[in-house]
């Protein structure tokens, strides 16, 4: 089986770092997740004032459209949402579709972010969404589901509307160790490429050290990952912004990662990637997009996050 990026070589010591740049144009300020993002800063409007990142960062989710040179892509995708969904016909499976899609852009998928969004999508409509198999952490696929999944990229392959005949799946998690404590995740990440794990800045996560993304814990499940040959990619964000007057402080995103590394939190390592998933949410929703030379920004943070991960042995 041929993965879409299986044609790399003299892979380097270090991870790779990714963004999702949300909101991207105006078309997304319809969106209202975390708080309405009509009016907020758009990527759009920075084109030209974010080379260093431009040329540097390694994948992108959702947008081919802007100045990235990279043609990389992460995508997240909630498996058990609705059988119509999931129905294993090439031609009608929503996932074959969204890979298509950003295929025949020209996109290359590097890593599919996929998991159960039972907890999520339950209060969305989708009455008939069904749960993984652990009540610890309800993202987490059955194996029948991986099983279904590889079979439906081969025969889409066979057809046609795919590139390659497997893709990268990343399991999601809710728990920061779960998966790493329990032996029952064991059969599933024999499946699997790798981990990915949300790690916010709001709700249940704050304060850092005590809250849902214990530091101990994750890193824990980081380094397990990794032990197993797997890829691990630390999704960061959202973060706050000034708008918390309680809680912000400056560079308060970059210290926290300062501080993970410092606990233990593996920091170069060819498989240990760290995504930003900062969109607007909360008091985060009026953080400026640019330009990079803002260090305040999130391509500004961008940048330093890339300075931190490539650049520094």
């Amino acid at each position: 089986m041929s993965f879409a990026n299986a044609d790399k070589s003299d892979a380097p010591s270090h991870g790779l770092v990714g963004l999702r740049p949300l909101p991207r144009t105006e078309a997304d300020w319809k969106s209202n997740h975390g708080g309405s993002w009509q009016n907020t800063p758009t990527y759009e409007a920075q084109k030209g004032q974010y080379p260093f990142v431009a040329e540097h960062i390694d994948t992108v989710k959702g947008w081919l459209d802007g100045d990235f040179k990279t043609k990389r892509m992460f995508f997240e995708h909630y498996w058990g949402s609705a059988a119509k969904l999931d129905d294993l016909d090439p031609k009608k499976n929503q996932l074959v579709k969204k890979i298509k899609r950003w295929e025949d852009q020209g996109g290359i998928v590097e890593h599919i972010l996929i998991c159960r969004e039972y907890d999520l999508v339950i209060h969305r409509g989708y009455k008939d969404a069904v749960p993984g198999p652990f009540e610890e952490d309800t993202r987490i696929l059955f194996e029948k589901d991986i099983d279904d999944i590889r079979a439906l990229f081969r025969n889409a392959h066979r057809q046609g509307l795919l590139k390659h005949d497997n893709y990268k799946l990343i399991q999601m998690v809710q728990h920061p160790d779960f998966f790493a404590t329990d032996e029952r995740f064991q059969p599933i990440m024999d499946k699997v490429e790798g981990i990915a794990y949300e790690s916010h800045q709001f709700n249940r996560h704050w304060p850092r050290e005590t809250g849902w993304g214990n530091p101990e814990k994750i890193i824990k499940g980081a380094k397990w990952t990794l032990a197993q040959d797997k890829e691990y990619i630390f999704y960061y964000g959202p973060v706050i912004w000034k708008a918390d007057k309680e809680k912000y402080y400056e560079f308060v995103e970059r210290d926290w990662l300062i501080k993970f590394w410092e606990e233990g939190l593996p920091k170069h390592h060819p498989k240990m990637h760290y995504y930003l998933n900062i969109f607007p949410h909360g008091s985060g929703r009026m953080r400026p997009c640019g330009p990079e030379t803002d260090p305040h920004s999130k391509l500004g943070f961008t940048k330093w996050l890339i300075e931190e991960i490539k650049m520094k042995p």
